[in-house]
């Protein structure tokens, strides 16, 4: 553990009631940085904060496992404790895992509040909510998937190019000038015209460009 978390930590053994708060996002664009403000300031009542960049989908959650080890270790040490989210989905999209996730916090005594859905399971009534909502949150998933398969299935039918449309011949010869002749380097290039350098190395070998030899650079001791 690094210094500063132990230091945090022996402030939150000084506390009676602890609030620990979870913050989830899918990734880091504008809409989902909205989405952390929003959850930051919904939580600010929280002791402490831990927040984690992952799919509702994936189980394998490494800020989330420190979150709960946390919250248990805190527990084991007779204080009152609490995990805030903001919503449902925000802890998980699976079913079968909110519920052993439930009776994880369950066995050590520390109470789920769900601020969106007004949800804290310290009593059978809260938790038996927050599994129906958490089933209803899955059957919303499983109609989103649903639709999405839908809709690419006949996307194709309609003879609709799926994918990344391929690069212009002009944004082609664009990427062999700026390589052969200014002789830029391909991450340069890739910013310059807005693509991925994957899509500059299969225009050079396509063209059948030579690559540039890369010096070799000796450190010395």
């Amino acid at each position: 553990m690094e210094k500063q978390q132990k230091k945090k930590v022996k402030k939150l053994e000084k506390l009676e009631e602890v609030k620990i708060g979870y913050i989830r996002v899918s990734s880091l664009d504008d809409r989902q940085r909205l989405s952390v403000e929003i959850q930051t300031e919904a939580l600010a009542s929280c002791h402490i904060l831990f927040t984690e960049k992952q799919s509702g989908s994936n189980n394998a959650r490494p800020i989330l496992y420190q979150t709960l080890e946390l919250a248990k270790y805190l527990s084991s040490k007779n204080k009152h404790v609490s995990l805030y989210i903001y919503k449902l989905d925000r802890l998980t999209r699976s079913m079968s895992k909110l519920g052993s996730l439930i009776d994880e916090l369950n066995q050590h005594n520390i109470k789920l509040v769900s601020l969106q859905e007004n949800i804290e399971t310290d009593s059978l009534t809260g938790r038996l909510l927050c599994l129906v909502l958490g089933y209803v949150a899955e059957i919303e998933l499983d109609n989103i998937r649903f639709r999405t398969k839908e809709g690419l299935r006949k996307a194709r039918e309609n003879g609709v190019k799926l994918g990344k449309p391929a690069l212009t011949e002009k944004k082609k010869q664009q990427i062999i000038d700026l390589y052969q002749l200014n002789s830029m380097p391909v991450s340069t290039i890739a910013k310059r015209l807005n693509i991925s350098e994957s899509s500059i190395y299969k225009t050079l070998r396509n063209s059948q460009v030579k690559r540039r030899k890369t010096k070799n650079i000796s450190l010395k001791p």
